[in-house]
């Protein structure tokens, strides 16, 4: 509940001086408040498995015009943050909480999972804000009847409701569709029940991207002429097993599939960015394009993740991916920052940029810090110093400032755990491939660096205990305070 405002009588210098101040706030131009006088329009795209040097401007052979061009027209992040798997960080982005709180954070295979429908997600803020809402792509946060889209948020989707490897299990020897149904493609509708499409197979498989892109442009041109607001989430599922491209991207790279892919996804990308300028929508309406984790050889397919060691892991390389926001007229163009911000703040930065009527629940803990005035009002320094990130239900590794110290490791999905007594510490900022480890080097003089990392983990294990964890597929039904 909004506190409520108890109005006082205040002097008559004293008023005209507010209101004095008021209309300087709303007036000058440098300020938040007159930089928030509209509602925009926000278009979100996520790709799958992004490694961070898979673009054109962070180093890939395989030019990428269109997303370099969108990233000079805004915000690039250089120290961008995810979790490490495609379910953990759909759920920070949807609900600005640690994955592990919301029982979200490790793919799972044959078990319940995906978002307690208490949750309240992004597309559910932005709708009670006054915004439609649509999600066209790959969801990947619940399979069943209550932890769908138009379940938690959304007007209506169009995609896969789990991960695309689903599109190669009818072509497997001796699959048996009584151990696993069938994959299809779905659509559906708030208040309807979800409808079955075509089958998800190779043949779709390589053509789904192409499907939600195009339904996405028709969502934006349709929205041309409205007076509402629109939150538009694309989840794409370009570079995650198995490779496909439409067969008009076959071969034009000439360096196979994986360059297929990387120009695949700029021509979408491109189409898109297309649509919102033809639709005059350029000037009202955020872009923001991430990723939803690094990339890893080791599961086929598998691009670069840059100078950072490590994929689907806790080095940087599995958490850091591609991050950039455009926003003409409101975010300086052409500002590349190394600041840490985090899949987790979206939830609250969105909110604060929607205006007053997008408001964040009280009535549990959010871990993600709202950056508006970081990306506004060209604030240099961000507002979050650290990430915590786990594997499943364990804290692998931590980051803070330029230090990252790490619990335990593994390599990639297919080696062994390493655990060790005392942790290791790394300075990401000089040494982003993690190789040179501290404590070895120069005894425990960086030991130091373990004070403000016990502090914000015994924090969140307090609110932890407070608030305590929901269990993955549990039906939670809230908080129970004694």
């Amino acid at each position: 509940m909004t506190p409520s405002i108890r109005r006082r009588r205040r002097s008559s210098n004293a008023c005209t001086f507010l209101l004095g101040f008021l209309m300087v706030l709303f007036l000058y131009p440098g300020s938040i408040f007159a930089q928030l006088t509209t509602r925009p329009n926000i278009v979100f795209i996520l790709v799958d498995n992004w490694g961070w040097g898979d673009v054109g401007i962070q180093g890939s052979a395989i030019p990428t015009p269109m997303i370099d061009g969108l990233a000079r027209e805004g915000i690039r992040f250089t120290n961008y943050n995810v979790e490490n798997q495609c379910t953990p960080t759909r759920s920070a982005i949807h609900t600005g909480r640690l994955p592990i709180r919301s029982g979200t954070h490790r793919v799972t295979y044959g078990m319940p999972y995906g978002m307690a429908p208490w949750e309240y997600t992004i597309a559910e803020l932005l709708s009670d804000a006054g915004y439609e809402t649509a999600l066209y792509g790959k969801w990947h946060l619940g399979d069943s009847e209550g932890r769908l889209p138009t379940d938690q948020g959304y007007d209506e989707w169009f995609g896969i409701m789990n991960a695309t490897d689903e599109a190669g299990y009818t072509s497997t020897p001796q699959f048996d569709p009584s151990v696993f149904p069938e994959p299809y493609i779905w659509e559906g509708k708030r208040g309807e029940a979800a409808t079955q499409g075509m089958p998800f197979d190779l043949e779709s498989r390589s053509r789904i991207d192409r499907m939600i892109v195009e339904r996405s442009n028709d969502y934006i041109k349709m929205h041309a002429a409205s007076e509402k607001s629109f939150f538009l989430y694309i989840g794409l599922t370009d570079f995650s097993p198995p490779l496909a491209v439409h067969p008009y991207f076959e071969g034009i790279s000439g360096s196979g599939i994986l360059s297929d892919t990387l120009v695949q996804l700029d021509h979408h990308i491109g189409m898109i960015l297309q649509a919102v300028n033809d639709a005059g929508l350029e000037e009202d309406t955020i872009v923001i394009l991430t990723g939803d984790n690094g990339t890893d050889p080791s599961i086929g397919g598998g691009g670069s993740n840059g100078p950072f060691r490590g994929g689907f892991t806790g080095y940087e390389g599995g958490l850091r991916t591609v991050g950039m926001m455009r926003w003409p007229g409101k975010i300086k163009s052409g500002k590349v920052t190394d600041q840490i911000v985090a899949s987790l703040d979206w939830l609250p930065t969105l909110a604060a940029l929607a205006g007053e009527q997008a408001r964040i629940p009280t009535d549990r803990p959010i871990d993600g810090i709202d950056q508006s005035a970081f990306l506004l009002a060209n604030q240099e320094i961000s507002d979050r110093e650290h990430v915590i990130y786990y594997i499943g239900e364990e804290i692998f590794s931590f980051k803070w400032r330029n230090f990252k110290i790490h619990m335990q490791t593994v390599e990639d999905l297919l080696s062994p755990v390493q655990r060790y007594l005392f942790p290791l510490v790394y300075d990401v900022k000089n040494d982003p491939g993690e190789r040179v480890e501290l404590m070895r080097k120069e005894g425990l003089s960086h030991s130091w660096v373990l004070a403000p990392m016990q502090k914000i983990l015994g924090d969140k294990a307090s609110s932890m205990r407070e608030y305590p964890n929901i269990k993955p597929g549990e039906a939670f039904k809230g908080y129970v305070k004694e």
